[in-house]
């Protein structure tokens, strides 16, 4: 199962002393750890923000003087909800970290294989239980339905929030996922009928119909209709689909949601287009 760890620090010659340790405790409970160092915040969130990470491990001083606890409070206003270990060797900075709540591990750096392996043993029961990926995607599944909404919206202007609230959480069926992507790709169209240079940027981010019911549309339906069930023999809990016999194991989830990250990234380029200036402008 794979798993992705990102880590800032600034001292690489620490990191590469303890990096092996941090491998055995993923490894020895079936994950496959994918380590990125990042030596400064701004660097990382762009990786974190651009794809998505199982865990953060951060210094709680930053380099560039930024504290750890603003680093994550900003990661987590764009939603991301990845799993965070702090360290550092001065006891007053740990003492700061722990009054945030949604801190899950605060450690000092002389203990952080042994906290790293508690950590392990949880994300091993979290990421083995079915209840928890169906929720992990399905949550993934609406931030990007809320970027693409950002995007339509965008292309109202000063009455983006009016239509926000009287026309997509109010038209039920009549505003869809399906219709929300169909507003899409009209837009992609009339962009490049009316402004041709946009023609290669858009060919680029490639935001297709075909592509977006694979791995978005049919996808989020094979999850929203699969339920948990219990084998007594085994002991085991595992997730049947209702409508496609669909294997839900650690592969599928994991590319179901690379896939969704790629998504939003076509989104957010769209967003950073500011392609109503052409089309409504």
């Amino acid at each position: 199962m794979k798993f992705k760890i990102v880590w800032i620090d600034d001292s690489r010659t620490w990191v590469k002393s303890v990096e092996s340790e941090v491998k055995d405790a993923f490894e020895g409970l079936e994950f496959d750890p994918n380590i990125e160092w990042f030596q400064d915040s701004n660097s990382a969130k762009e990786s974190i923000l651009g794809a998505y990470a199982d865990l953060l491990l951060i210094d709680c001083t930053l380099p560039e003087g930024v504290r750890g606890d603003d680093f994550i409070k900003e990661l987590r206003i764009n939603r991301c909800f990845a799993h965070v270990v702090f360290y550092s060797q001065d006891a007053d900075n740990l003492q700061a970290m722990e009054e945030d709540k949604h801190f899950i591990h605060v450690t000092h750096r002389d203990d952080i294989a042994d906290t790293l392996e508690s950590v392990a043993d949880q994300a091993y029961r979290k990421y083995k239980h079915p209840a928890f990926m169906r929720g992990l995607l399905l949550s993934e599944f609406i931030d990007l339905e809320n970027l693409m909404e950002s995007l339509i919206s965008q292309c109202f202007k000063g009455e983006s929030d009016y239509f926000k609230q009287t026309i997509i959480h109010k038209g039920g069926e009549s505003f869809s996922l399906a219709a929300k992507k169909k507003f899409i790709v009209r837009l992609i169209k009339e962009a490049i009928e009316k402004d041709g240079s946009f023609t290669e940027k858009l060919k680029a981010i490639d935001f297709s119909s075909s592509q977006f019911d694979k791995h978005v549309t049919n996808k989020r339906n094979v999850l929203a209709h699969a339920y948990p069930e219990y084998d007594q023999d085994s002991g085991k809990i595992t997730l049947v689909s209702a409508i496609d016999n669909v294997d839900f194991n650690a592969e599928w989830f994991h590319e179901t949601r690379e896939k969704i990250h790629e998504h939003k990234n076509k989104v957010r380029n769209l967003i950073d287009m500011n392609l109503y200036q052409v089309v409504n402008p």
